[in-house]
Formats: structure tokens, sequence, C-alpha cells
């Protein structure tokens, strides 16, 4: 009797862990259109795009992939993301090696936007990502009812360091008080910031938060500087009806050697270009390597 309950335990085993194999599994996110090879609808899961199942393991191409979620099931979000439906992972900046997938309904987002197959382990216990789309330059964009959302040059950002980012209205931008708005890619994936469902408060600090559901909007116009710091769940941005507002950022500033056959650029602590240095501390860059120099 014993071995029969034995036999049964282990059957029974073995059919939860094959019970996902071949069984519908779905996906739906952020890509290029249907008609250049993406979702057939974005960000649509009661009627998403469809995994093929083949020798054990799930596949889908994807154009123009940014940021997608996975599940077990479709119907409304409440059926999509119900525990034991949907699947995600922390995937990393590397493509073509597999991540563990567990329960959850965070987006799993690519390493960059970009042409993607995605392949799925049959027990659904992995995630792997490949593409021939080289990695791009990153991007951060002003993007919001001021410009449709697009991410488009004329709201684009400018780096003055690694992680710290600047953006100068020209004359005819304007955010006006109470339009929403958001820093991002062109992908809204690595970089997709909103607020904390407050209005931004002038030249005061401003954490930001990775995803949010609450875009950022202002009491008044806006047609300054926006000092933008990218840097995880420490992000945050300083907003300016001044244009001459310095960057209050000093991690912008890092020790490098100096190239010395560059042309050389000065900068204040604040990232501000400087063309005549007086006494003092400043940072002097060189082609992409920069110092500390003391005037």
């Amino acid at each position: 009797m014993k071995k029969f309950y034995i036999f049964a335990f282990f059957a029974i085993m073995a059919l939860a862990a094959n019970a996902q194999n071949g069984a519908p599994l779905y996906i739906t996110g952020q890509s290029a259109g249907a008609e250049a090879g993406g979702f057939t609808k974005i960000w649509d899961v009661e009627t998403p795009d469809q995994f093929t199942y083949e020798d054990g393991v799930y596949k889908i191409h994807v154009n123009g992939l940014s940021s997608f979620t996975i599940s077990t099931a479709c119907g409304d979000w409440n059926t999509w993301q119900t525990e034991g439906n949907c699947y995600t992972a922390q995937y990393g900046d590397v493509p073509g090696v597999a991540a563990p997938l567990t329960l959850g309904t965070n987006n799993i987002i690519t390493p960059w936007l970009g042409d993607y197959d995605v392949v799925v382990a049959g027990d659904l216990s992995s995630i792997t990502l490949t593409t021939d789309t080289p990695k791009p330059e990153v991007k951060v964009y002003l993007r919001g009812g001021m410009n449709s959302w697009a991410a488009n040059d004329e709201w684009a950002f400018t780096a003055v360091s690694d992680n710290v980012y600047k953006f100068v209205c020209g004359d005819d931008q304007t955010v006006y008080a109470n339009d929403l708005f958001k820093i991002a890619d062109e992908g809204w994936a690595k970089i997709n910031y909103g607020g904390d469902g407050n209005s931004i408060l002038m030249e005061v600090e401003t954490p930001l938060y990775h995803n949010s559901s609450n875009n950022m909007y202002f009491n008044e116009d806006w047609n300054g500087v926006c000092w933008f710091i990218l840097d995880g769940d420490n992000s945050k941005a300083v907003f300016s009806n001044n244009k001459d507002f310095e960057c209050p950022f000093t991690s912008a500033v890092s020790n490098i050697t100096v190239d010395k056959n560059e042309t050389t650029v000065y900068y204040n602590l604040q990232g501000v270009r400087v063309n005549a240095p007086e006494s003092g501390l400043y940072i002097v860059v060189k082609g992409n390597k920069a110092t500390k120099v003391v005037f």
C-alpha cells in the first residue's frame, strides 16, 4: 500500500512539473506596431499575442520590444495578473543570458529597445532574450501632453556626465500648469520616471520613481531648465524657470585621467561650462575623460 502512495505522489509531482509545457502562454507590452513586426495590439490583455511551443520551449519574435509582461491567462487585467498567472523577471543589461522567471506582476524590461527573440522554458523557470539590434546611445526625453508623449529631439536632454542630464526649454517650449509629463527613454523602459502625485516645486530636488503611475505636473507654467540625475531608486530632478540655474548634483564630478590630445573644456562643480576659469576647483574635460583641477 505504501508503494502505491509513493508512486502516486511522484506521478502527481511529475504532472505538476510538466503541467505548463505546451499550454497557452501569452505576451503583450511596449513594442513596434503590428505593421512593423511588433505586438498585434500594444498592452492588450484581452487579445494578446501568443507564444508558439516547440521542442520544449516557448518562442516569439517581437520588433521594437522594450517592456512586456507574460501570463498563462488572458482576459481583463485582473485575470492576467492573478497570482499563478503572471510571471516576471529582472533581466539585466546583457542579452542572450537566461534569467529566472518568478510569479509577479512587474514588467520585464529588455536590455535595450530592439528586435528580440523571446524564449521561455517550457516549465516557466527561465526566460532568454536575444537580439541583433546594436546597443543604442542612451537618450532621455521629456514626454507629455506638450509633445503628444513622443520621444522627439526637440524635447531631448543633453548628457552632462554619465548619469546627469540637462534640458533647457526653447522660447516656444512651455509646459503649462497642470500639463502631465514624465522623464523617459524612447521605449518607456530603462528610463521611465514619474513623481509621487504631487505638483512639482521649482528649484527643489524632486524624488522620481521608476515606472510610477503618477505623471508629473506644475501648478504654474514652466519654460526654464531641468536637471535630471539617473541613479536607480535615488533618481531625482530639479526644475527652475531661471535657465541659468546651475546643476545641484555634485555627483556629476568624477576623477578620470585627462587625454592631452583632445580639446579642453572646463566646467564648474555644478556641471556648467566655463569659458575662462578663474581661481577655484573645476572639472577639465578632454574627449570623454575628465579630472578635477584647482586654478
